[in-house]
This record gives structure tokens, C-alpha cells and sequence, in this order.
């Protein structure tokens, strides 16, 4: 006998017996009525339901403008009373069994006896219960991502639980880690240590396909339908708002109208005029922040026309608007001395007929246009190139491969630049693929020249160049991303086939940047 908790109800353990196999066989509800058994079976439409949340992460995200492949699983565990299997994985021949998560149940508690709300008494019993329910409910969440993270080497985020028949479900999305860490984000978790915060978009529209897939498994037969109701459109606008509420949070103050009060101003002519102008979102007592002006009646952001007036004292270079989120009370400028590790005061850019941008410090988080949420273009910061490279690469010359990280960022067609510590010996190796040539700094003009032609360009850690014209090996692997094209896949699998601490920094043709690692075995 092994004793579990069971995250379904309020009892705190339960005997759970080792039950036999129970193989069940359904037809598809496709095109060919597909005959197909089940053998860790939770319900008939199981196989549906995980491709339609599948698909409308992909689907999402290129909305976004990213293109990736998600992966997307549903665990099951038995709830109390229950004849099937124990804990049930979807799809159930995929990279992941039960028998990885036989450690789940203590993973579990470890989590809840660290969750503070999992043992405190809200007063009413009612409200208790729901508080304890849901720490129990995290618990496994962050048990299950665990799990599947350290199998296949994905971030991923689970969703909270329903009881479909007998077991209770959970949806968990993987991505690469690149996707979040490359995407602009914040580094908050929570706001006013309480408060969970929506990092990025791309962290926004996951956790939107989330609360999905928890809505649609109360559902009757959930994915019996093959999709959801929902567009993808409509997810990245909620991972919009997610973020823009997130950012309220994070300045200290409460409201959930800014992201459309935002879309209905940028929307609204003066005297026949496009709105340009910007906004400080900052408290009112806010530290750092100047103000030049303070208006002795303050204007609701939902006023959208008294609004859309006095954007035009504000520039985008000059004084902004300063606003708590549900006001605006003034005028003013941000001290150059602002620690942007507060997290505490965002720009708002009105750039344009319907379009403002979401900014905190050099970071530009969000583009939106006519309601419809954008990454904006790209930036690579600077920390970020020397954090990977001192994890990777130890000794570097930070600031020349700084210059052609910059220059890599303006070509045309894309390219790749590789940073190895064995640059010299690699392009001796990759001679019969590759232009090898003496060693030699590139400024960025030549640098430019070089990324014309066909291939990566290689270089050492002091940013000195050996070979042009690289066209990579490597062998196939499962890191691979179909979705992806063909100069994305090589770096994946030279990364895969080398042992050398390299960095590779890829430009892809649309304009998205990805760092790719690979640290000393």
C-alpha cells in the first residue's frame, strides 16, 4: 500500500492500492472515425483535447510573431474511490511514463509545507478550504513541471486541476527556455511579495491557454469538439492585459482598465491630430519620478477624450504623462538615476494612429497595435550577451563581441555568429565547409560584408575571426525544432554534437534573436 495525498479534496492522505490495467478502446472523433485503444485511460477525448491546447499555443504565439513548437502533456491522478490507473500521462507512448513521477507525492509535500497559505486559518471554514485546496493544487503543479522539466529539458508551466471522471487532470505547456529568456521580460515573480506577476507576453499567452484548457475540462466530454472557442488573437490580447495589470502591480497600485483605456486613447484624434506622446505609470509618491505639473482634479484614464487632450503636452522624449493606472495626476520626468532593478515605474510610448509600446528602463515589453499585442523588435541587451558568455565561455573580450553582436543584429538576411573557444581548431576542421582565414579583428562594415554570404561567421572569445562562411555539422537531436528553419536547426545540432563551450548568437530573416549555450560537459 502507498499512501498519497489526494490534491482533490480536503482530507490530507489516502490509501491508494496499486490498481491492474484497464485497456479501453474509443473512436476518434476525426475524419476517419479512428478505432484506438487506450490504455492509461482518463476520458475519451483525451488525445483530442491535448492537441487542440497544442495548437492554440503554437497558434498564439505566432500571433506574437514567434514560431515554435510547444509541447504540451495532461497528467491524471486518481481521485479517491477510483478503479483506473493511478496516474495517467497524455500522450501515453511520448518521451514521458508514470513511472517518472514516482517521486511526485513527496516532491508535493516538500512544496506545500513551504507554501505559508497551506496552514494558515483565513477565518471562515469555507474560505479555508479553498485556500488550502489551492496550495495543495500548486503543490502538484510545481511538482509536475519539475518532473517533466528535468526529463526533457523545457520550461514548463502547469495549469490548476479538474476532475474529469476519474482522475484529476492537469494541462502542462513546455517551451524552450530561449523562448522566455529571449523574449523581453521582467524579473519580478510577485509584486508586493503577494501578488504573481505576468512576466512577458510569452509567459502571458501560456498562462492564457492554461486557464483555457482549466475552463473547457469542466466542460462535458471535453475535446469532443477538436478545438477550443477561443482565438488565438484573443489569448495574446489576455497575455497583454496580464501584462499590462502586471506592471500596475509592480508600480505600487491597483486596476485592471489601463491596457484598454490605452487602446481606446491611442485611438481617439485631437483636432484631427494622431495622438504622440507618453505616459509614466508611477504612484504618486513615487521615488525618482519628477513632477512638473500636478492637476488639481485628476482625469480618469477611462476619460478618454480629456485624456487624449492633455497627451499633448506630453513627448516622447521629454515630459510624460504620470499616471497611477486609474488617474493621471500631473506631469513629469524620470530621474536618471532610477535603480531598474525596482521594477517600480514603466514608460508608456503613444507612438502612433492605435499603437503604444509598454517599456521598463531600455526593455521595450509590448507593442501593441489596434488592441493587438505585439513582441516589439528584438533588442539584445548587453548583460544578457556577458551572462551567457561567463557561464559559457569564462574568459571573454566583452566589449568586441559586444560590436559584432551589434552588427549581427543588421543583417539583411539573418546569420550566426559563433563564439568558440576553440575557434582556431574548429575552422581547421571545418576547412572543406568553411573560408578559414588568418586571424583577424572584422570592424562593423566588414562584418556586415561577411554576413552576405552563405554560412556562420566563427570567432574566439576575444572576438577575432577564423573562418567565414561556416556551414556547420552536427547530427540530428530531439532539441530540434521543425518549425524553426534551417539556420536555427544547425546551431541546435552543432551545439548537440560539440564538446567545446561555445555561444552561438542567431539572427534569424524575421528579425528574432536567439543565444544558444553550450556549456563545458
Amino acid at each position: 500500500m502507498v499512501n498519497r495525498p489526494y490534491p482533490g479534496n480536503a482530507g490530507a492522505w489516502w490509501p491508494c492500492v496499486p490498481r491492474p490495467r484497464a485497456i479501453v478502446t474509443v473512436y476518434e472523433q476525426d475524419a476517419h472515425m479512428t478505432k484506438r485503444q487506450i490504455e492509461l485511460f482518463m476520458w475519451g477525448f483525451q488525445n483530442s483535447f491535448q492537441g487542440a491546447v497544442e495548437s492554440k499555443v503554437h497558434q498564439a504565439l505566432q500571433v506574437l510573431g514567434l514560431t515554435v513548437e510547444p509541447t504540451v502533456f495532461l497528467v491524471g491522478l486518481l481521485s479517491e474511490g477510483g478503479t483506473r490507473h493511478p496516474l495517467c500521462v497524455q500522450p501515453e507512448n511520448g518521451p514521458v511514463a508514470p513511472a517518472d513521477f514516482d517521486a511526485l507525492e513527496g516532491r508535493a509535500a516538500e512544496l506545500l509545507a513551504d507554501d505559508l497559505d497551506s496552514s494558515a486559518d483565513f477565518g471562515a471554514a469555507w474560505i479555508t478550504e479553498r485556500k488550502h485546496r489551492a496550495a495543495r493544487h500548486r503543490a502538484y503543479q510545481g511538482a509536475i513541471s519539475e518532473v517533466l522539466e528535468a526529463k526533457l529539458g523545457l520550461r514548463f508551466s502547469t495549469g490548476s486541476p479538474v476532475n474529469v471522471d476519474q482522475h484529476l487532470v492537469f494541462t502542462a505547456v513546455g517551451l524552450p527556455a530561449t523562448t522566455f529568456d529571449d523574449a523581453p521580460h521582467l524579473g519580478s515573480d510577485l509584486a508586493a511579495d503577494r501578488y504573481p506577476v505576468t512576466r512577458s507576453l510569452v509567459e502571458g499567452v501560456v498562462n492564457a491557454v492554461l486557464d483555457l484548457s482549466t475552463s473547457e475540462l469542466h466542460k462535458p466530454n471535453p475535446g469532443a469538439d477538436l478545438d477550443f472557442d477561443a482565438s488565438p488573437a484573443g489569448l495574446t490580447k489576455a497575455a497583454g492585459i496580464a501584462l499590462t495589470n502586471s506592471a500596475v502591480l509592480l508600480a505600487g497600485s491597483h486596476g485592471s482598465g489601463l491596457f484598454d483605456s490605452l487602446n481606446a486613447l491611442t485611438n481617439t484624434r485631437y483636432e484631427r491630430r494622431v495622438g504622440v506622446g507618453s505616459l509614466l505609470l508611477a504612484l504618486r509618491d513615487a521615488p525618482y519620478v519628477d513632477r512638473a505639473i500636478t492637476f488639481v482634479k485628476p482625469v480618469s484614464i477611462r476619460d478618454t477624450r480629456t485624456l487624449r487632450k492633455v497627451l499633448e503636452t506630453s513627448s516622447r522624449d521629454g515630459a510624460s504623462l504620470l499616471t497611477d493606472g486609474r488617474d493621471v495626476y500631473g506631469l513629469g520626468r524620470l530621474r536618471p538615476d532610477y535603480p531598474a532593478t525596482s521594477e517600480s515605474v514603466f514608460d508608456v510610448l503613444v507612438t502612433g494612429d492605435g499603437a503604444w509600446e509598454l517599456h521598463h528602463g531600455d526593455v521595450a515589453l509590448a507593442r501593441v497595435e489596434f488592441g493587438a499585442p505585439r513582441l516589439p523588435a528584438q533588442q539584445l541587451q548587453r548583460d544578457r550577451l556577458d551572462q551567457v558568455c561567463t557561464q559559457v565561455l569564462g574568459e571573454y573580450d566583452g566589449d568586441a563581441l559586444w560590436v559584432l553582436a551589434n552588427a549581427s543584429k543588421g543583417a539583411e538576411h539573418g546569420t550566426m555568429l559563433v563564439i568558440s573557444q576553440r575557434a582556431a581548431d574548429e575552422a581547421k576542421r571545418l576547412s572543406s565547409q568553411a573560408i578559414p582565414i588568418e586571424t583577424a579583428a572584422l570592424d562593423t562594415s566588414l562584418f556586415a560584408k561577411v554576413t552576405g554570404i552563405d554560412g556562420s561567421v566563427l570567432v574566439d572569445p576575444s572576438g577575432d575571426c577564423h573562418a567565414i562562411g561556416v556551414i556547420l555539422d552536427g547530427t540530428a537531436t530531439t532539441a530540434g525544432d521543425r518549425s524553426r528553419g534551417a539556420r536555427y536547426n544547425s546551431a541546435v545540432k552543432y551545439l548537440a554534437s560539440t564538446d567545446t563551450p561555445t555561444v552561438i548568437l542567431l539572427v534569424s530573416e524575421d528579425g528574432m534573436i536567439n543565444l544558444l549555450p553550450k556549456p563545458s560537459e
